[in-house]
């Protein structure tokens, strides 16, 4: 089963692939529907591509917006240059934008869970037309995926992981059209859901009734995370072809995370379970609402639904990615503020090679010895013998 990641930018797909993506997914700056990520210019997405290539990883673009008559002709003039680059496939969920490619390019085509596919006639449908790969709607039940693949069997299907959710049907959303003018089908999602809502009576304006749902706040639309690390193994067993991860709104770190952490799980003999517990425990060590395995309904117990929160919790807070080493110390770009005494982890793309310690002396980039980092500046610390590439700083913010 393919380990899909989610890459924002170009530094994103680099550190997806470096902590274990098969695959990585990403849009450009038109005609996907995650606008406010960075996204890649055409220049970068050459290189992305070429990256990946040499690095044995595919990278796919999402054109999985559904677009308007006056965008049409330009979508045409960049599904011809996209022929040109060697990318993997396309991501598609507007019919439109499908025979677009389809009639302009040898393009591999990937069918986005936003086009609804819920049962084996739309997924043959599709398949018909040519469409490669399929991913399905998140409201489907394990059952009903494996139904589909054993219908089709040469259709490939890649089925959502980790990440957010959704509280509209396979993201059909129109809240944040109508309250704020920025349409979620157009890419520009401003999350209402995930707002902390009250209620309001008609003869006292001005005053607002808390919806008590935990003592986090009310947020009675905000969904909880996916999570189905604990059935990596059963999901690979199904003949899934892909597992996908949601997040290219999401941190480098939160990348890195969640790709590493369902690649070892992945790798993973499914009878060590001292190593799946240590992988679950890593959860809670990335910015995530309570985890749940959504509507796969699952007929073993053991994982469930946990309602616990719905506002974001982390017991590690991202630092910053080691950008140099030197005999015996290492350079980072600071992101947030540690001190001397803090405890600190580095991680690297294989779990085995983290190491935890307590800061002694930061230095800064005039060697300097400072009281405490701050963020947006240049930092180093000592940290002997250990130049393992990739890794990545965190503080420990909570006992685990």
């Amino acid at each position: 089963m393919e380990i899909t990641a989610p890459g924002g930018d170009f530094e994103k797909i680099k550190y997806a692939v470096m902590y274990g993506a098969d695959a990585v997914y990403t849009g450009f700056k038109e005609f996907g529907l995650r606008s406010g990520a960075t996204n890649l210019s055409r220049e970068e997405l050459i290189l992305a591509t070429a990256y990946c290539q040499e690095h044995g990883a595919k990278l796919y673009l999402t054109l999985n917006a559904y677009l308007r008559n006056a965008d049409l002709s330009e979508l045409k003039d960049f599904i011809l240059w996209l022929d040109t680059t060697g990318i993997d496939g396309v991501i598609v969920s507007d019919p439109g934008v499908f025979n677009c490619v389809r009639q302009h390019s040898k393009l591999p085509i990937h069918i986005s869970t936003q086009a609804n596919v819920t049962n084996v006639e739309a997924a043959r449908f599709w398949h018909d037309l040519g469409a490669k790969r399929i991913v399905p709607a998140r409201e489907l039940s394990f059952q009903d995926i494996c139904q589909i693949k054993e219908a089709l069997p040469e259709l490939e299907l890649e089925c959502f992981v980790h990440g957010a959710m959704c509280v509209a049907y396979s993201g059909r959303c129109l809240l944040s059209a109508y309250m704020n003018n920025r349409s979620a089908n157009s890419g520009s999602c401003t999350h209402p859901c995930r707002w902390n809502w009250a209620l309001s009576e008609e003869s006292r304006p001005g005053e607002y009734f808390p919806l008590e749902e935990d003592n986090h706040g009310s947020y009675i639309l905000s969904s909880s995370d996916l999570c189905l690390l604990p059935k990596v193994h059963q999901l690979k067993a199904s003949g899934i072809d892909a597992g996908k991860i949601e997040g290219r709104m999401k941190s480098l770190y939160y990348v890195a995370q969640i790709t590493r952490l369902y690649r070892a799980a992945h790798d993973a003999d499914p009878q060590d379970q001292e190593l799946m517990q240590k992988l679950t425990h890593e959860l809670d060590n990335v910015s995530h609402r309570s985890y749940w395995d959504g509507f796969y309904d699952f007929s073993d117990p053991g994982w469930g639904i946990s309602q616990e929160k719905r506002s974001y919790s982390s017991k590690r807070e991202y630092i910053g990615k080691i950008i140099a080493h030197s005999e015996d110390r290492v350079c980072f770009d600071a992101l947030a503020k540690i001190e001397p005494g803090d405890r600190i982890e580095v991680i690297y793309p294989n779990i085995q090679d983290d190491i935890s310690m307590i800061v002694n002396q930061i230095y800064d980039n005039e060697d300097n010895v400072v009281s405490s980092t701050r963020p947006n500046y240049r930092y180093s610390l000592r940290l002997e013998h250990h130049n393992l590439q990739g890794g990545l700083i965190r503080k420990c913010v909570e006992s685990s």
